[in-house]
């Protein structure tokens, strides 16, 4: 069987076992590194396994200034040992290793720090052109190519591979449409072809004789002015043999048009679409010819081998999808074969989302999780129930049959499928179509058990009693609230596909989306005159590249009209009534489609059957959240192979805990939401989020059906009386921030301090509020500035808020109010300066407003969201509640103002001293301070995990690159630049130039002290003292003996605590630490507070933060408050600022409105 496809192949010294070759096709295994990695090398070994010829390692940088990040490079000797690991295991297990050598040129822009070269200067938006590669830079390239292919040849490699296709730097040297020069290296195909020419040369004689060379080439340019042609292409390839290639291997595509559907080409593009080009290379080169282009079966393969057109064929994406693709064809069990589908979905678009860590594959779940995802037989045989039969149902079926357990499927119709089989009917899918009638013949024939026409409901459930449930019972389409909508001659875009009901004349589709543009084709073909009607900027959004190019061009071919941004309105009879650009528009038709989208199937009921008899309980694909195939298959497998497992068992029999988080969409928001995403098996994510157009797109990575997303107000109790209902915890994170604190500080006030109560609210109005766990993040703000001496702090020290800082206001009177709730469980996690910073946080007037010397204990917003995160489980301590914490990465973490600048700026060559005028910079009023008690919360949540060298060296490495890059670095402001802008900044409102270029005084007393003191200050050049401060600690007295436990204190303690803060304690009993009791400040304010807020927390007279502020005057009557202020301040700094909006008040009203008072 395939004669042909299993002969040897000699190509010089090399021989091959049979004439397929896995390409280097781009994987991203690399990680964020450029090292081989033990997923690099698994992914290699199972398909050497799995019987290819030739592994071809994929695109490997031989420049280290152009190598971007996240792929493999060659171009230093340090990656050799890695390289060596990868072909030592590819050689042990029978296979031949290739490495292709690469330049990307502008494909290398994914990673900002690499440099981009090209040909010629090519302009790429208005102002910016890039520079074509000097005559230098060639020959450093030249060189690299030379070096590479000896660490290659070194490393182990059989042969290397030149890629010259596809955009990258030797393609855009030969192609016409880009290389625009004027010197040798342009003009004539000879000249253009001087640039790759040298290149081989140079690899050829830095390899042995007997190493074979192998090109990629592109078989002709698509869609590019001037691009190259299929006889210049062979006009180059005979000098490319006379230079020293063996072997072509020729594709199509490039990155810069429409043609890049050729590169990784989808479902859409007919199999073997490029053999026929290949073919007339090989004949008129007379070369060894590999052929590429959708060739997934054996039977074709070797259709084109004995016809002579090629000499070997590329089975890239064939052997993604099944690793022993080739073994199994040898052997003919094709039946046991997963075909590729063309899809696209794991591999082109998996590598090009750069939130995705690695491509993967519809078809095969497993792709770089080779060893994480072996099939393993299943210790004890379990009889598993899973409810629907499409294709997540099939899989899980599927994989648990091979595994040894005892799956029933229950399809609800008279078919398996579901709507891959639907989907398999839109013009040019019939390999999905067959794919999925493949699964359903290979779950009979392994002897799954399949019950047709039968819904799974509670009571199959209790009946057959299964050790798991599997719920993959789908979506279905969703039906808008239009008016109209349910008319007869509306219908359903998968009724149409299936065939259920049928649509003829003119036909209005609404939705242009992947479905939309698909029944639209359907449609079409059928001779219906079409419409699509799609309500955002652009239709077929939700495809990739490849396949939107495809359906693109499809749809304007068939003679569709596609209209965006509309929004339908109506439906009457014979028309569809919408508005668009504010003007109504009508669209006349005899039938409409609706495809705008799937909702899932309600599977709650199956859900509390399955818990109420202790059966574990799963939901896979489309049952949990309407998606792509791509993740209902990787879901049902990923649960089929881990279900059995105790520790997994053990939370599928319980409800998932809800976790309803705020501020999701910021930086610690996100990465608390993503830890928790990844506990799917405990956890449902719950967020509140303002309903923006930025926040939809940010929000779209996350979606999957852990994540409940709220779209609304936090300053809205009906709305959080929502969110917290069924909750077990609450994580208040979200919160009003500069700038928009800074620009609106009464809306701060309000949504800060009202977000807060609306919460506490809600908690107390469930049934069980001791059973909510709500964790407030506080912030460092609240203990304003420590400069050195009194650079540490400690919670319980001094509540201290910066003058004119309502966002620190909002948060010590919202953080009151949680000491203070009556809940029985409650946290404050008082977070740090949270690195990385807001990217414009260099334009705002505050940045004035940091002390050189200004001491911050930072925190990364990685270990931030970890600690969110792991306050939830279960293991946490119930002495962990009803307490404050420090939050930071630790001690490592300790910098100043001027040691931050230096290492963002340093690499080039700048500090804070050449950007900021020291004299300009604010004395004090800012806030920070290193922490002594940090590491209890570690202690507890076990959270921290980045060393702070690895950090800090990656951002030191980060900026080194950056400045490594000529483009970069020339676009990049010079300190005189950075100076003026700074200056420019500090001019804004808030600034410290706004506040003496407007005299405004009491910005001047709060941030100077005094304009005598402001003068005093020294330049940087005149003897400023940059320094980093001490780091032996130091305490402040908190006024009480602490070794005694607040739990443990006498009323003559608390006396004795009042009167060191200037006031009194004037209750007659304390009833518990929690309750608030009465005292009295220095002033004679009386007020309520709890022990616990005054003494753990810091907190003291919130009168006396009501319309003024007025620490200097406080500290003359607190010892206690006196120790933050005393030591940083000159005596004369007693002055008293008027607030404009007052938190005491705006709490007051709230707390009235809300029923808490």
């Amino acid at each position: 069987m395939y004669q042909k496809l299993f002969t040897p192949i000699k190509i010089r010294s090399m021989e091959l076992k049979n004439r397929i070759v896995l390409p280097a096709m781009g994987t991203k295994f690399s990680g964020k590194t450029s090292y081989v990695t033990d997923q690099l090398i698994d992914y290699h070994v199972a398909r050497v396994k799995g019987g290819t010829g030739l592994s071809i390692v994929e695109v490997c940088s031989v420049h280290s200034p152009s190598a971007p990040r996240g792929f493999l490079s060659i171009s230093e000797d340090c990656y050799i040992p890695g390289m060596k690991r990868l072909t030592d295991a590819i050689h042990e297990n029978g296979g031949k290793a290739g490495l292709q050598l690469w330049q990307g040129s502008i494909c290398v822009g994914m990673d900002p720090t690499a440099q981009i070269l090209v040909a010629s200067d090519m302009p790429m938006r208005p102002g910016l052109t890039l520079p074509g590669i000097t005559k230098e830079q060639i020959a450093e390239v030249v060189e690299c190519y030379g070096k590479a292919a000896a660490r290659a040849k070194e490393a182990g490699f059989d042969c290397v591979e030149l890629h010259m296709a596809h955009n990258y730097l030797p393609h855009s040297f030969l192609s016409g449409g880009i290389n625009h020069r004027t010197d040798e290296y342009g003009g004539s195909l000879e000249n253009r072809s001087r640039f790759p020419l040298e290149v081989i040369r140079a690899v050829r004689a830095n390899i042995p004789e007997d190493m074979p060379v192998f090109m990629r080439i592109d078989a002709h340019d698509d869609y590019l002015e001037n691009g190259l042609t299929i006889e210049e292409v062979i006009e180059f390839c005979k000098m490319a043999k006379e230079a020293g290639v063996d072997v072509l291997d020729v594709s199509r595509g490039n990155v810069i048009s429409a043609g890049n559907k050729f590169e990784v080409p989808p479902i859409d593009l007919p199999r073997g679409f490029n053999i026929d080009n290949a073919a007339r290379i090989r004949k008129e080169t007379g070369m060894l010819t590999i052929g590429v282009g959708r060739i997934n079966t054996a039977a074709f393969a070797e259709e084109i081998l004995e016809a002579d057109k090629v000499d070997m064929v590329v089975m890239g994406r064939a052997q993604l999808a099944d690793p022993d693709f080739v073994t199994k064809s040898k052997e003919g069990r094709l039946d046991e074969i997963n075909y590729c589908v063309g899809c696209d979905q794991g591999c082109l678009d998996g590598f090009a989302n750069t939130d995705c860590p690695h491509i993967t594959c519809l078809r095969n779940p497993a792709v770089g999780r080779e060893k994480e995802c072996e099939i393993l037989p299943a210790e004890k045989p379990e009889t598993v129930l899973i409810a629907g039969g499409g294709i997540a149902g099939l899989e899980a079926a599927i994989v648990l049959k091979q595994r040894g357990h005892l799956p029933i499927l229950c399809e609800a119709t008279d078919r398996l499928g579901g709507q891959f089989l639907t989907a398999g009917e839109a013009p040019r899918k019939e390999e999905m179509k067959q794919a999925v009638i493949a699964m359903a013949h290979q779950a009979e024939k392994l002897g799954v058990k399949i019950r047709l026409n039968t819904p799974v409901t509670p009571e199959l459930i209790k009946e057959i009693h299964p050790h798991t449930v599997i719920n993959a019972i789908g979506a279905v389409p969703i039906i808008p609230n239009i008016p109209g909508a349910d008319l007869p001659f509306v219908l359903n875009s998968h009724d149409v596909l299936d065939g259920t009901q049928t649509a003829s004349g003119n036909v209005v589709v609404i939705g242009g989306g992947m479905v939309g543009m698909e029944v639209a084709e359907y449609l079409a073909e059928k001779g219906c005159k079409v419409t699509d009607l799609e309500m955002l900027k652009e239709f077929c959004a939700d495809m990739g590249s490849a396949r939107k190019t495809c359906v693109t061009e499809s749809v304007y071919a068939m003679g569709i009209t596609p209209v965006t941004e509309v929004t339908v309105t109506e439906i009457k009879d014979g028309m569809v009534i919408g508005t668009k650009d504010g003007e109504t528009v009508t669209y006349p038709c005899d039938y409409a489609v609706m495809a705008v989208g799937s909702r899932s199937r309600d599977g709650s009921a199956l859900e509390a059957a399955s818990l109420e008899i202790g059966c574990g309980y799963f939901t896979v694909g489309d049952a949990g959240l309407a998606r792509r195939a791509l993740d209902a298959v990787r879901e049902a497998f990923d649960v089929a192979i881990t279900f059995d497992k105790p520790e997994v068992h053990k939370d599928a029999v319980k409800p998932k805990k809800i976790v309803f988080v705020t501020g999701a969409t910021g930086k610690m928001g996100q990465e608390t939401m993503k830890q928790l995403l990844a506990r799917s098996s405990r956890f449902k994510v719950r967020i509140l989020a303002r309903a923006s157009a930025k926040n939809k797109a940010l929000l779209k990575k996350y979606m999957c059906p852990a994540l409940e997303i709220v779209w609304g107000d936090m300053a809205d109790y009906d709305t959080i009386l929502k969110c917290v209902t069924g909750a077990s915890y609450v994580l208040h994170i979200g919160a009003m921030v500069s700038p928009m604190a800074d620009d609106y500080p009464e809306d701060t006030l309000k949504t800060n301090i009202g977000s807060t109560l609306n919460i506490i609210k809600a908690i107390k109005a469930q049934p069980d509020p001791d059973a909510v766990h709500f964790a407030y993040v506080a912030t460092v703000a609240m203990t304003g500035q420590r400069l050195e001496p009194i650079q540490f702090g400690r919670v319980g020290d001094p509540i201290n808020p910066s003058i004119f800082d309502y966002y620190g206001l909002s948060k010590v009177f919202s953080e009151w109010s949680v000491f203070d709730s009556g809940l029985k469980h409650w946290v404050s996690i008082r977070q740090t300066g949270q690195h990385p910073s807001a990217k414009e946080a260099g334009d705002l007037p505050i940045v004035t407003h940091q002390p050189p010397n200004n001491v911050l204990e930072w925190s990364t917003a990685i270990e931030s969201g970890i600690c969110m995160a792991n306050l939830c489980e279960d293991w946490v301590p119930e002495s962990f509640w009803r307490k404050a914490y420090n939050l930071s990465s630790g001690k490592d973490y300790r910098l100043t103002t001027w040691e931050l600048m230096d290492i963002n700026l340093g690499a080039f060559g700048m500090g804070l001293k050449d950007v900021q005028d020291a004299r300009m910079m604010a004395k004090y009023n800012f806030h920070g301070h290193y922490y002594t008690d940090s590491d209890l919360l570690d202690d507890i949540l076990h959270f921290r995990c980045i060393p702070a060298d690895q950090y800090w060296g990656g951002v030191r490495e980060e900026m080194r690159r950056m400045a490594a890059n000529p483009l970069i670095r020339a676009g990049f402001p010079t300190a005189e630049q950075m100076f003026a802008h700074n200056k420019e900044v500090g001019s804004k409102r808030m600034g410290t130039y706004w506040m003496f270029e407007n005299n405004e005084e009491n910005w001047i007393k709060a941030f100077f002290g005094s304009r005598e003191q402001q003068k005093e200050i020294k330049a940087f050049d005149d003897g400023y003292d940059l320094h980093h401060p001490s780091e032996e600690e130091t305490y402040l007295d908190h006024g009480y003996d602490e070794s005694k436990g607040l739990e443990n204190l006498t009323l003559d303690d608390l006396k004795k605590a009042a009167e060191f803060r200037g006031g009194e304690c004037l209750a007659e009993e304390v009833p518990d630490i929690y309750t608030p009791i009465k005292w009295k400040c220095a002033d004679g304010h009386e007020f309520m507070m709890s022990v616990n807020a005054v003494l753990h927390g810091g907190h003291w007279c919130p009168e006396c933060l009501k319309d003024s502020w007025k620490p200097g005057q406080i500290a003359k009557k607190s010892k206690f408050f006196n120790q933050v202020w005393e030591p940083i301040h000159d005596p004369g700094d007693d002055y008293e600022i008027p607030m404009e909006y007052s938190a005491y008040r705006i709490r007051e009203e709230l707390m009235e409105k809300l029923g808490l008072k």
